[in-house]
């Protein structure tokens, strides 16, 4: 089983720490990294902070397909602060960058930023989180999180029943993925009315804010049988929780798919979770930037939607960072 534990939780985040505190001195000395000269071009990758598994995946596969394609590469973390998300923008958008592959900080206050690349002649694609207004972006490739949280929200309600009560921690209600993932939970979640929900909190998509915040839940309501998680982090700060109170019959769904995910799955800590498909999401992304640059157009349309792949123990072994091994 996968230790979570108060004691291996603090070890983990104690890494994160120092992995994040390397990574933004990295960033402090160079704007930016160019991994190889290439005569095709030049794209920057933005992100979110890279010490989380999914945009780690999401970053790797958009370089490594940019590569492939004869590009050459520079990723980026914003760390979803929109400010640095703009001086970052502005930068290598100064150096003469031919592309951008953006994963905004922020779905609203990205316009300006997108739209500063774009009069500028580089043309940004943006992955996972889209912003609110068309024609400024050449793509906008996200997922689809009304299925991927329906269909989670149904495999909740097979396991705990028609009634009962649940949690619900939502994992960040400033992205506009999380805000649509909770309203799909609860249209489905709503139309049983014996099934209560009875406390609800946002943990801001972070483990150990969903584990603190579970921790008070649990003072009051210690009884309730499930958890509807908004992503991964979240599901997982849950189980934690719910670990170190010794109540092993509350059941947990979550959103994301990420290794530590696959592997709660499989030891029976959590119940199923929707995994996006971060790196294939990506890589179309890049492809689609590259067509762009070689003709004008990328020949689909700019929102473009992405399904979720319903994980519970049947096929978790199949998961391997944010993709989904066909059998």
């Amino acid at each position: 089983m996968i230790d979570l534990s108060p004691k291996s939780v603090a070890r983990v985040l104690f890494s994160l720490i120092i992995t994040t505190s390397a990574f933004s001195m990295g960033m402090q000395s160079a704007i930016a990294q160019e991994d190889n000269e290439s005569d095709q071009g030049d794209i920057a990758i933005l992100v979110n902070s890279l010490d989380n598994p999914y945009y780690t995946a999401e970053a790797n596969a958009a370089k490594e397909q940019a590569e492939e394609l004869g590009y050459s590469t520079r990723v980026l973390s914003h760390n979803e602060d929109v400010n640095r998300q703009r001086e970052l923008i502005s930068s290598i958008v100064a150096q003469g960058v031919d592309g951008i592959i953006l994963d905004n900080a922020d779905s609203s206050s990205s316009v300006a930023a997108v739209r500063y690349a774009t009069e500028r002649d580089v043309p940004v694609v943006l992955i996972n989180r889209e912003i609110p207004e068309n024609g400024i972006a050449i793509s906008q490739l996200s997922h689809n999180n009304v299925q991927a949280a329906s269909q989670v929200a149904q495999k909740f309600i097979e396991q705990v029943g028609e009634e009962g009560t649940y949690v619900e921690l939502t994992c960040n209600l400033a992205d506009n993925n999380c805000v649509t993932r909770s309203k799909s939970f609860h249209r489905v979640l709503d139309q049983y009315p014996d099934l209560k929900m009875v406390a609800r909190q946002d943990a801001g998509g972070e483990l150990l804010k969903a584990k603190q915040a579970m921790d008070s839940i649990l003072q009051e309501h210690s009884d309730i049988d499930g958890v509807v998680a908004g992503n991964g982090p979240v599901a997982l700060g849950a189980i934690a929780s719910i670990r170190a109170s010794g109540n092993s019959d509350i059941t947990v769904v979550g959103i994301d798919g990420s290794n530590d995910e696959r592997d709660a799955i499989m030891a029976g800590d959590l119940y199923a979770t929707s995994m996006l498909q971060a790196q294939e999401l990506a890589r179309e992304g890049v492809k689609q930037l590259d067509q762009y640059l070689k003709t004008g157009d990328t020949g689909k349309p700019e929102r473009q939607l992405f399904r979720g792949i319903l994980v519970t123990q049947d096929n978790a072994e199949l998961v391997q960072n944010f993709e989904y091994q066909s059998q």
